[in-house]
């Protein structure tokens, strides 16, 4: 025997490039998340200008007044769905403005369309969460789909 050292393992050795992450590839990574991140704060600051009280402030409507549904969705959907309910992180609202009052408040306090699919998991179930702070009226939710149905 000679000593010598058998060399490398037969086949093709994989390149570092194809073992790990390029550093260009971590940079595109880091850039999503930092535009997903200004996106969000965006429409949630979009929100708060459209309710004309920052955001995320309670929006509670005086005694005996109807519940104003501009400041409904401005306060608690506009965030997601856009100032306008076209969509942006959440989708476009116009399909539900043509939903019955029953199909309406069924998607927005349980999470659940009318024709039975399930919403996503980031859509807030309002039953739960509440409108203003607490469970939603049926005059708010009444409000707020009449609001959509100006929208053009």
């Amino acid at each position: 025997m000679s000593g010598a050292h058998p060399g490398p393992p037969a086949g093709p050795r994989p390149a570092p490039e194809d073992r790990w992450f390029t550093r260009r590839q971590v940079a595109a990574f880091a850039a999503v998340l930092a535009m997903a991140a200004a996106l969000g704060t965006a429409a949630y600051q979009t929100g708060g200008r459209l309710a004309g009280t920052g955001g995320g402030a309670v929006v509670t409507a005086a005694a005996g007044s109807p519940p104003d549904g501009r400041a409904l969705y401005a306060a608690s959907c506009a965030g997601c769905h856009g100032p306008d309910a076209a969509g942006a992180l959440g989708p476009a609202l116009r399909a539900s403005a043509g939903w019955s009052g029953t199909d309406f408040t069924r998607a927005v306090l349980e999470g659940r369309t009318p024709d039975g699919r399930q919403l996503g998991a980031v859509m807030p179930r309002f039953a739960a969460v509440g409108l203003d702070g607490s469970a939603p009226t049926q005059a708010q939710l009444d409000a707020l789909h009449a609001y959509l149905k100006t929208l053009p």
